[in-house]
């Protein structure tokens, strides 16, 4: 793990004793996330010279907004340089309902480097992901960093798992948002993952922190290459 890595979730850390207080504010809310990540160049092994495709949509409702919340489509290439990192580049575009009820719109381009192993019977992957933000308000930058760890014996159908991440904006407001998740992998076949989750949104407001409860449901379709004939 970096020290970036390591420091990130230290601070995240600090807010764990935070989820005992409750706040008016929080809230429950459920998340659908679809990645795909299509074949462009495939090596063996997840190595150079892998190249994908992803395209990630992800929708959330929640209490607060009566419904709809949020909606991002996210796309981009990604590179395995190696068999220990790969490198995503990503466009994004996301919409958000304001407190007025009306819808937001916010365009990002993203770079997110990640480190990934395995120690065992248990995997890892440690996401960096560095954003600069488009809305009509002004350009904001913040970091992201989640670290994932799942118990996933070789030829394993059901993975546990646990993930922290910490969002940390550049822009002057620093750490003010942490997520902390559990949840039960289901391998589908070789290449479809179902992952199901309950996590704990932490936010950082003029008041303190809430703590928001979400379901979080995720399917992850990796397309294999068409085979050769």
């Amino acid at each position: 793990m970096t020290c970036s890595s390591a420091t990130l979730l230290a601070l995240a850390a600090l807010t764990v004793p935070l989820t005992f207080t409750s706040r008016a504010r929080a809230d429950h809310e459920v998340w659908l996330w679809l990645e795909t990540r299509s074949p462009l160049l495939r090596a063996a092994s997840p190595t150079f010279p892998r190249i994908d495709l992803r395209t990630v949509t992800d929708v959330r409702v929640n209490g607060r907004s009566e419904g709809l919340a949020q909606s991002f489509f996210r796309t981009g290439p990604l590179f395995y340089l190696s068999d220990f990192l790969f490198v995503g580049v990503h466009g994004t575009i996301y919409a958000d309902r304001l407190a007025s009820g009306a819808f937001d719109q916010e365009a990002r381009f993203e770079v997110e480097p990640n480190l990934f192993g395995r120690i065992g019977d248990f995997t890892w992957n440690d996401r960096n992901r560095f954003e600069v933000r488009f809305r009509e308000s002004g350009v904001r930058t913040r970091y992201r960093n989640q670290l994932r760890v799942n118990y996933a014996p070789k030829g394993a159908t059901w993975i546990p798992f646990v993930w922290n991440e910490a969002l940390v904006d550049l822009s002057g407001l620093g750490l003010n948002q942490n997520r902390l998740q559990i949840g039960l992998g289901r391998m589908m076949s070789p290449s479809v993952r179902f992952d199901l989750g309950l996590m704990l949104r932490s936010r950082g407001e003029e008041t303190g922190w809430v703590h928001d409860r979400v379901i979080n449901a995720y399917l992850l379709l990796d397309i294999p290459p068409l085979a050769r004939p």
